[in-house]
């Protein structure tokens, strides 16, 4: 009887076993995120440039002061091997002697770095990209790398990197909207610009044409607003297998009268073709970016 009671107790044991290892075989801890402290080994620098070294498709950015020569010499190499860059800096701080020469580098390479235009300062130390992200209190300075007390969180988990990217095309999108009559009035001329020298292409086709302005056709199947505010526009009928996305952000979506009446309609859509989680995505922020095509 004895025998049979810890026969029991073992069986039970095995099987606690099982499920606890199950548990954390199944937990993917290598999405957690790293968290470095500055002054631990003074290389937050180097933690940035990995990342940028890393990428392969896209680059988002947005950063308060920026000085460090290597941070911007990684991301020069890494337009140079064909990925899509874009950031955004504080103006002030731009106009200064030390970031200036930096922001005006970037530039030069062919790389678009806004200056935010609201009242205040643009605040964000953060970068997104096809292989992560980096965010914190880190700017990209040297007195931030080797003197400061600076946290830096860095991870690959794709839904907090999904996350922090739509908040950096966001500050984007509404920087241009501080703009938005001179830049209506440039996007109409460049759309007359576009169609003269035939850049329209279809949904199926706008992957391979990634960093153009352009306009993209195609026959809507769906319109889809999120709790959050935001619309998608459908152009096949299982979106995530789709290679291509149109979004109005929620705060232009009060620009738009009736987005549901584009179901079944064929439409052409302009504006810059960008990579989104290696598919083409289209930002529509103002309703001439959308035109019914008569069939």
């Amino acid at each position: 009887m004895r025998k049979i009671k810890f026969l029991y107790i073992f069986i039970i044991i095995l099987i606690c076993s099982f499920f606890i290892n199950k548990f954390f075989i199944n937990t993917n801890y290598s999405n957690y995120p790293s968290i470095y402290y500055s002054l631990d080994k003074k290389q937050n620098d180097k933690v940035i440039i990995d990342l940028i070294s890393n990428s392969k498709k896209y680059i988002y950015f947005a950063i308060y002061t920026f000085t460090k020569e290597n941070i911007a010499d990684a991301l020069i190499s890494a337009k140079d091997r064909g990925v899509s860059i874009y950031g955004i800096a504080d103006a002030k701080q731009t106009e200064t002697s030390f970031q200036k020469p930096i922001i005006e580098k970037l530039k030069n390479a062919g790389i678009p770095v806004e200056t935010q235009k609201s009242a205040g300062l643009m605040h964000i130390k953060a970068i997104v990209s096809d292989s992560g992200y980096a965010i914190g209190s880190y700017n990209w300075t040297e007195s931030a790398t080797v003197s400061n007390d600076e946290i830096l969180e860095v991870g690959t988990d794709k839904k907090i990197a999904n996350e922090y990217l739509e908040i950096i095309k966001k500050v984007l999108l509404k920087n241009k909207d501080n703009n938005l009559e001179n830049e209506t009035s440039n996007n109409l001329s460049d759309k007359s610009l576009i169609i003269n020298k035939g850049l329209k292409y279809s949904y199926n086709d706008a992957k391979n044409h990634i960093g153009e302005s352009a306009i993209v056709e195609g026959v809507v199947l769906d319109v889809y607003k999120t709790s959050s505010g935001m619309e998608f526009i459908d152009f096949c009928k299982n979106y995530k297998t789709c290679p291509f996305t149109a979004v109005i952000f929620a705060d232009d979506a009060k620009k738009f009268n009736d987005i549901n009446g584009l179901k079944n309609a064929k439409i052409d859509i302009f504006g810059d073709i960008k990579d989104y989680n290696e598919k083409a995505e289209i930002i529509i922020s103002d309703p001439s970016q959308i035109v019914k095509v008569n069939s």
